[in-house]
């Protein structure tokens, strides 16, 4: 018993124990079941693309219809969660999640990937859903943002292994066998959605007319959330320019393999589990916009070498650093979930969510653009507009 309290006290590091419920620890299953069958082939996904005869212009094209349905159903996925069963809307979404990688295993070129990229989209009708249903779950409402970021990072957690396996399944078998294999591991993990409650938003109109907030401290409130949605949405943007094309880059430039581009997610996404675990401390026990800085120097860190150098080993590390700058949407989600009226969370959540969304659409095919004229100036433009962006994050934003 007193070895059984040691592995928990330092689990307790990076695990909140006390603020995570039956149905939260559910979601958490659900995600590394269904995040461990995407992540087989999301990482090597743009190699698949190149391989169905698409140029560059083209891939960023699937990303920018993959995001643009995402941003799309975000706001619906809003409206929906504060008046819907949210259990209902995670099967829902986890549904349309499936024929994601069953679409894209029965394509023979590259633009009958189109179809999967809108299922992908659609799916995310259940993403304010699952930000609402898990901050209404938490017990103890100090500790939101540890709670938020260890939700994401057992998604990202599947993604520390998926990577690697994929890579090294698609060297033998193909990518067709990976995309059957994900589509069976995300149909479990919607089986797991069964097993929660019924989550109903409230109802109460009683609660916002009575509300001790001043009218002054709404409007206070809003435009908190208008700032950050912006912030991240410009974040988003710039992040996005490059981010799909690491995988190509790292082939066609560094000139590794299959494996070790497989490889760099599997480390890359520990960055983002580990790092991201503790952010999430951080922004609960300093503040959030302070944990946001600390990841876009992360980002800063990880890019500038990331186009110099061509050693796998030193490649690994920046992977790990760069997986650090992947968590500022929840560190975001976890602040707007916690200022928003309880009757309006999931509108609330989908504001940032879609507005992010729609600069992750139109970064792709841009950052396509400019990847044709040279494989460096998407990347140039992503680190040239970080040091400002972190500038505003210390200065301007508070919690």
């Amino acid at each position: 018993m007193s070895r059984f309290a040691g592995y928990r006290r330092i689990l307790s590091y990076g695990v909140p124990f006390g603020a995570l419920t039956r149905d939260i620890w559910l979601i958490c299953l659900s995600c590394i079941i269904g995040a461990f069958g995407e992540g087989l082939y999301f990482w090597i996904f743009p190699l698949y693309i190149r391989q169905l005869q698409a140029d560059y212009v083209q891939l960023g094209l699937v990303y920018s219809v993959l995001l643009g349905v995402s941003a799309l159903v975000s706001l619906a996925g809003g409206l929906l969660a504060d008046r819907c069963d949210r259990k209902k809307l995670l099967i829902l979404g986890w549904i349309l999640w499936i024929f994601a990688p069953l679409t894209y295993s029965f394509a023979v070129e590259w633009s009958q990937l189109i179809l999967g990229a809108i299922c992908w989209g659609a799916s995310n009708i259940a993403g304010p859903a699952i930000s609402a249903y898990v901050i209404t779950a938490v017990t103890d409402k100090k500790r939101v943002a540890s709670v938020v970021t260890f939700v994401f990072s057992t998604f990202t957690f599947s993604y520390i292994f998926a990577p690697a396996v994929g890579g090294y399944l698609a060297t033998i078998a193909g990518m067709r066998l990976v995309l059957y294999v994900s589509t069976l591991l995300i149909v479990a993990s919607t089986c797991v959605f069964f097993f929660i409650e019924s989550q109903h938003p409230s109802k109460s109109k009683e609660e916002e007319h009575h509300s001790p907030l001043a009218s002054t401290e709404k409007k206070r409130l809003l435009r908190k959330l208008l700032l950050w949605s912006c912030f991240f949405t410009l974040i988003t943007f710039f992040m996005s320019l490059a981010r799909n094309f690491v995988p190509i880059f790292l082939s066609e430039q560094a000139s590794l393999s299959e494996f070790h581009v497989g490889l760099f997610g599997y480390v890359n996404f520990a960055g983002i589990t580990f790092v991201g675990i503790a952010m999430g401390r951080l922004g609960d026990r300093w503040k959030k916009s302070g944990a946001i800085s600390i990841s876009l120097l992360l980002f800063i860190v990880s890019m500038v070498p990331l186009l110099l150098v061509r050693d796998p080993m030193v490649l690994m590390l920046l992977a790990f650093v760069y997986g650090g700058s992947a968590v500022i949407g929840s560190l975001v989600s976890s602040l707007v979930g916690t200022i928003a009226p309880e009757a309006k969370r999931g509108l609330w959540l989908s504001i940032p969510q879609s507005l992010s969304l729609f600069a992750a659409f139109a970064a792709p095919y841009l950052g396509g653009f400019l990847y044709t004229y040279s494989p460096y100036y998407a990347f140039i433009v992503s680190i040239v507009a970080a040091p400002f962006l972190l500038m505003f994050s210390m200065l301007a934003l508070k919690d």
